[in-house]
């Protein structure tokens, strides 16, 4: 609680109201006055008070019903309550509690002993609201806790579904090996283990980069390399499973030299065109381009599949997002987009996806360089 304590003071009594006011005042708080219950209320209702000093007996709505209100009202609820009566302690105590008060105190009161309980009562409500927003706190935590645990399981399922496949092509096709007679069988055999392994390699990277990016130990190493050189290595590696899906790959790299860190953009780069590979229809082609600006290197991967829509072109670079099969590319794309998009931004650039005409998706990377 932060500035200074207002407490509202309740009594029909003019000059009740005046006494009490004027000793709360000059011990430093600030003070508002009701004549009644209703009076009260509608103070409540605007106003934020951290105390009521309500008397019991009042015309209208007595002092034990205003409470009861207070207590009914969510809004209002923990306000602290003092009542004041002139009755006995054996009539007032006990109907006092039932209301919801916190504490009474008879009249006449001495000064001394309404501050003292006034500031008990406004220390226990801020320890009570300091408690509150504690709790408050620990359960949000807890709860995200709970839904970090809950999403690490289930990416754990997911990257063991992802392992699974090619582990599985791994030692299908070595068994098949040792049973072939014929060589083209065999090398064809090879090439898919091959290209296994490299998937298996891919998933390990991403998966220890995406850890390294949430430690912050994940820094580029900038240098200038040759961009077409490193292109021509993305397509020769991917140039198996394009063949095996009935695709082409093509380059149209208008850039001599990229400064960034080339590793982190040739795995971006093969991501980027296995992705592509993995969604285009056969028959087609997959694209890289690249242009440069003055202080911007911008770097195309498009395809002719079936696109991504608007609304999912954010969470498209999330781990393991499965898209509307209706709608979109099909299946979870595991980790490699959300690599492309932590490459992308550890090179203080930008990733995003465009949709192209006809139909198809451009998926787009964009890097700083130093003026020329």
């Amino acid at each position: 609680m932060t500035g200074i304590e207002r407490i509202l003071v309740v009594d029909d009594s003019p000059q009740n109201r005046m006494v009490a006011s004027g000793h709360l005042e000059t011990a430093g708080y600030e003070v508002l006055a009701a004549e009644s219950g209703e009076a009260a209320l509608a103070v409540l209702a605007v106003q934020r008070i951290d105390l009521v000093v309500l008397d019991v007996l009042m015309p209208g709505l007595g002092g034990f019903e205003t409470c009861r209100r207070i207590r009914a009202t969510p809004a209002i609820a923990e306000t602290a309550v003092l009542f004041l009566t002139a009755l006995g302690d054996r009539e007032a105590t006990g109907p006092a509690l039932e209301a919801g008060g916190d504490d009474l105190l008879p009249k006449p009161f001495h000064r001394s002993e309404l501050l003292l309980r006034v500031k008990a009562l406004i220390r226990a409500k801020r320890t009570t609201s300091e408690l509150r927003a504690a709790l408050r706190e620990l359960a949000a935590q807890n709860e995200q806790l709970r839904r970090v645990e809950h999403d690490k399981r289930k990416i754990s399922a997911l990257i063991v579904h992802d392992l699974k496949s090619p582990i599985s092509g791994v030692m299908m096709n070595a068994e098949m090996i040792r049973e072939a007679v014929d060589m083209a069988e065999a090398t064809s055999l090879a090439d898919e283990i091959l290209l296994a392994a490299a998937q298996l390699d891919r998933t390990a990277r991403d998966l220890l980069d995406l850890s390294r990016a949430e430690t912050g130990e994940l820094a580029p190493q900038i240098e200038p390399f040759d961009l077409a050189e490193l292109a021509t290595e993305v397509v020769a590696s991917l140039r198996g499973l394009a063949r095996w899906s009935g695709l082409a790959l093509e380059l149209d790299i208008g850039v001599a030299t990229m400064i960034a860190d080339r590793e982190l953009t040739r795995r971006m780069l093969a991501n980027l065109v296995h992705n592509a590979v993995k969604h285009a229809p056969p028959g087609t082609a997959v694209r890289i381009e690249a242009r440069r600006t003055a202080d911007q290197l911008e770097l195309r991967v498009l395809d002719d599949g079936p696109g991504v829509p608007i609304a999912e072109v954010e969470r498209i670079f999330e781990p393991y997002v499965a898209l509307d099969p209706d709608r979109a590319r099909t299946g979870s794309h595991g980790l490699g987009l959300a690599f492309c998009r932590l490459a992308a931004q550890a090179h203080r650039g930008q990733i995003w996806v465009e949709p192209r005409v006809p139909h198809g998706t451009s998926f787009c990377v964009r890097i700083p360089q130093p003026a020329a």
